[in-house]
């Protein structure tokens, strides 16, 4: 699948077009530059095509009321979006399947079309899509683990109990996980009273304690490796999807008008993870180990389709990618990244400007050096 994405008056997003977006994307910027807008844009018209794929999947299977009402107003407001909103906002969405077929869903004028104009999905276009938010608010996870059941009713955003939904189905068959680029292991130790979350040295004899009393950047990038290994590995895509379907089913009385005409089996499927930040609190090399990390489970060895999409302030990170291509480009044996699966933008005030190098299979980073260089010139003028 192909996507493209263009945003207009959005907050502080004047006009970004992201056309040919790959399975790889970084977005950096400073703080407010409209990063996370981004993110949280294309998560979100992901999701309602999510929700065309699974309307119209329905009504070929003659469920031919309409079992989702589109309430933008609501969606906006749960993704922290609606203060952004204004009259001339517009947000376009396009998702080209493998038929060559072309789907949009459309925000202008306060309106949205696509998802509520009656456009079915061809059957042989239909695809479940997993999409999984990780926000900067992870280090609440551990926690919240552990004071959650004190703190029911309590609520965090949208996004940290999404991510934190995850989080649950992921470690529900976890027992250790080993963390290489923090030279740690993590456990989860089942108890009548639930699951309790260790975090310990990767030496038997060596120490354990509670993740929620684990450093920052443990807290912040634990879940990152687990989510990215339960989602490449272990989540079960016609599961979730059938889950999907007979919520609508059992809740609606219309079990026994369903007639399937796609074997879920066969119907395509991609899972998005879009992570916020995942650098925080992490020193230089773990960022970049993290990042190999992600990778690895990811692009390598991946049971599902998968695309990813991270915000961040690190050039660390954006640097490291040039490392990861160039050990693609020449079949190194450690991890790799295809310079065609890959996509980088910096974000300044409000817009996009592609960062790689047109045939040189090369990011550029020195726009990310102008800190540096202007504290060595101050430096110099010290004398």
């Amino acid at each position: 699948m192909k996507e493209s994405l263009s945003i207009t008056n959005l907050g502080p997003i004047k006009q970004v077009v992201l056309t040919d977006l790959s399975d790889f994307i970084v977005l950096i910027g400073e703080s407010g530059s409209g990063k996370s807008t981004i993110m949280k844009v294309l998560a979100l018209f992901r999701w309602l095509f999510k929700m065309q794929n699974l309307r119209s999947y329905l009504k070929h299977s003659n469920i031919s009321k309409s079992p989702f009402k589109f309430r933008m107003e609501t969606y906006l407001r749960n993704c922290g979006l609606d203060g952004f909103v204004n009259s001339k906002t517009s947000i376009t969405y396009n998702a080209t399947a493998p038929s060559g077929r072309v789907y949009e869903v459309k925000y202008s004028n306060n309106r949205l079309s696509g998802t509520s104009n009656g456009e079915l999905i061809d059957n042989n276009d239909v695809s479940f899509i997993k999409i999984s938010f990780i926000s900067e608010t992870r280090n609440i996870i551990p926690l919240w683990a552990e004071k959650g059941a004190q703190l029911a009713g309590g609520y965090l955003g949208f996004y940290f109990h999404e991510v934190y939904n995850d989080f649950e189905l992921a470690t529900n068959s976890l027992k250790e996980f080993n963390v290489p680029f923090l030279d740690l292991k993590f456990a989860v130790r089942k108890t009548s009273q639930g699951k309790k979350f260790m975090i310990g040295a990767v030496d038997k004899d060596g120490y354990e304690i509670n993740f929620k009393d684990s450093s920052s950047g443990t807290q912040t990038s634990v879940p990152i490796s687990v989510l990215a290994d339960y989602f490449s590995s272990t989540f079960n895509a016609e599961e979730a999807f059938n889950r999907s379907i007979f919520k609508y089913l059992s809740t609606s009385d219309r079990l026994t008008d369903f007639k399937p005409v796609v074997n879920i089996s066969e119907i395509n499927r991609k899972v998005f993870m879009h992570i916020e930040e995942p650098e925080l609190s992490l020193f230089p090399d773990a960022q970049c180990m993290l990042i190999n990390s992600v990778v690895e489970k990811c692009f390598l060895n991946n049971k599902h389709d998968m695309g990813i999409i991270l915000s961040t302030h690190s050039p660390y990170i954006v640097n490291h990618l040039n490392l990861l291509i160039r050990s693609f480009d020449t079949n190194h044996k450690g991890t790799g990244l295809d310079y065609d699966r890959l996509n980088v933008y910096q974000i300044i005030q409000g817009e996009a400007f592609d960062l790689k190098v047109k045939n040189q299979r090369l990011i550029n980073t020195n726009p990310l050096s102008e800190t540096i260089d202007r504290i060595y010139n101050e430096y110099n003028k010290l004398g």
